[in-house]
């Protein structure tokens, strides 16, 4: 029964207009594109293209300043930002699929308070930069993501079920507790301990970046994102509710567990390289709705797709708005982020979403 119901959603979801899947790609190409382009030194496209194809063909007569800029400087910041997007965005669609909430996002079970206290944690026992070969501040804030969902998750099973509900007041108070921890930590760092690392983080963006952090994410994002996209079908039939997903021979219970260990390692290892950045997984999901219908075997792709554009072209903003100064990607996201949360919130209430 299950088979038969999951080969329907496939047979329903596969008239999908080509050119729209094209577009979305085309507009992650060329905020790509922008984000190399565009900075303090300006390179002209024709240029631009010609810095590329000399590491494919060297011999070019390229300048190297723009080689060292393009290639060491704007490459793996806008991958690494387009990633952290991707993941985000893929994350925020999973769980307002698995919470039939579409105010859920990547952030809703503690990752982010779990995470920011792993990297305040580094900072206060003043950690090397480099711990095992790894950047120690994002690995220890990868770990504590990681640890916070995995205590979460233990607090919320109910004999081998997991509900929901239990889990999301799960994941609020334990993020309530991680962030008052998070700030006291911080209160006794000042004074003893330069706090700048650790607030550069907070703040999100690229400081933490370069080739090592792109490389160091791409696992994790690319494994949980790859989960996720396989688990669009599953999600669909979870939109029925459980009792009902259940009668059609959908294991509820797997799907759950492996959503939220799929979105929580693509969020986490985003989180840890970037800081944490608000909003991008709560926009791109609806912004994917909107284009393409509800079901999640096309809005977890098209939101990832969504997600690595904006926050792409986010960090573009970020550091052209008022140069040489570079706004934090979390004000950033927060003050255009804001205003659709709330009119979200405002449709919501009057039911125009699900």
């Amino acid at each position: 029964m299950a088979g038969e119901t999951l080969r329907l959603l496939r047979h329903r979801a596969r008239p999908m207009r080509i050119g729209l899947w094209a577009g979305l790609a085309l507009a992650l190409g060329m905020s790509l594109g922008m984000g190399m382009a565009l900075g303090p030194v300006s390179i002209p496209l024709p240029e631009l293209g010609r810095v590329l194809m000399a590491r494919i063909r060297p011999g070019e007569g390229v300048d190297p300043t723009l080689m060292t800029i393009v290639w060491e400087v704007r490459i793996p910041r806008v991958l690494l930002m387009a990633l952290a997007g991707a993941a985000l965005a893929g994350a925020g669609a999973a769980y307002q699929g698995l919470f039939r909430n579409p105010l859920a996002d990547p952030y809703l079970i503690g990752v982010a308070a779990g995470a920011n206290l792993g990297a305040l944690a580094a900072v206060a026992l003043n950690l090397p930069s480099a711990f095992a070969g790894l950047l120690a501040l994002p690995l220890a804030a990868f770990l504590g993501g990681i640890l916070t969902v995995g205590l979460v998750y233990r607090l919320a099973r109910v004999g081998k079920t997991l509900p929901l509900t239990t889990l999301l007041l799960s994941g609020v108070a334990v993020g309530a507790m991680l962030n008052a921890l998070s700030l006291g930590l911080l209160m006794l760092m000042v004074g003893r301990i330069a706090p700048y690392r650790a607030w550069i983080w907070m703040l999100g963006g690229y400081a933490l970046g370069g080739w090592p952090a792109l490389w160091g994410a791409l696992p994790y994002v690319a494994l949980g994102l790859g989960a996720l996209v396989a688990l669009g079908y599953p999600l669909d039939v979870l939109q029925f509710g459980e009792e009902q997903a259940l009668q059609l021979g959908l294991p509820v219970e797997r799907v759950k567990r492996l959503a939220i260990a799929a979105a929580t390692l693509a969020t986490a290892g985003a989180v840890a390289f970037t800081g944490i950045i608000g909003f991008i997984g709560l926009i791109a999901p609806h912004l994917a709705r909107l284009l393409i219908g509800p079901r999640y075997a096309r809005v977890i792709p098209a939101s990832i797709l969504l997600g690595a554009t904006l926050l792409a072209l986010a960090d573009l903003l970020s550091r052209t708005l008022i140069p040489p100064q570079e706004i934090p990607l979390t004000l950033l996201t927060a003050l255009l982020g804001g205003p659709f949360f709330l009119y979200l919130l405002s449709s919501t209430r009057r039911g125009a979403f699900f």
